[in-house]
């Protein structure tokens, strides 16, 4: 709840079952589904995964934390800025560890997105690649592409450098129309 300052306590539960929410409302279940069946998990080799069943033990770390596609995903929704601030106000956050406290005293507040329709539509480009490949190493290896060529982004903000890391964003894109026609849909609606 908030207060005159902004301020609200949320229980490391709340914050956890709130962050599955947040990537539900942007589809993500569409793209993690993608890279479980094609070897991109990242949750391959934790300790938490039970094979046939899955997460044993979700925790902040790993609701925080945005692969390649799902971090295209939110840059191109414009609500990684925003996720980033929300996760950064967490303490206890590690690799695959969690030393989050019971109780978090929060400022920022982001709102659950319903574009669902965006990570549907990546997730369709996403299979037709793979099945233009021989194999799925490009699949991986793009993920780790789109992983740090977004950061560039994210840390050149407006430079002369950004715009030359968004052109190489835009070619990496190019046979991803589905995704593009769905994030032109989103911002002549927003």
């Amino acid at each position: 709840m908030l207060n005159e300052n902004n301020i609200y306590y949320i229980t490391r539960k709340d914050l956890i079952d709130y962050g599955i929410q947040f990537l539900d409302g942007v589809g993500s279940y569409s793209i993690c589904k993608v890279c479980i069946k094609n070897g991109g998990s990242c949750c391959n080799f934790c300790s938490h995964l039970k094979n046939g069943v899955g997460c044993q033990s979700r925790n902040t770390s790993c609701t925080s934390w945005l692969c390649g596609y799902l971090k295209l995903l939110f840059y191109s929704a414009g609500l990684l800025k925003g996720w980033n601030a929300f996760w950064d106000e967490v303490p206890g956050i590690d690799f695959r560890k969690d030393n989050t406290p019971p109780l978090i005293k929060m400022k920022v507040h982001i709102e659950v997105p319903r574009l669902k329709e965006l990570g549907e539509a990546l997730a369709v480009d996403l299979k037709s690649k793979l099945s233009r490949d021989e194999d799925n190493l490009d699949f991986i290896v793009l993920k780790k592409d789109l992983d740090e060529l977004i950061d560039e982004i994210h840390f050149a903000e407006n430079s002369t450098v950004a715009s030359f890391y968004k052109k190489r964003l835009d070619h990496i894109l190019k046979d991803f129309t589905e995704f593009r026609q769905s994030v032109i849909r989103m911002k002549i609606h927003n």
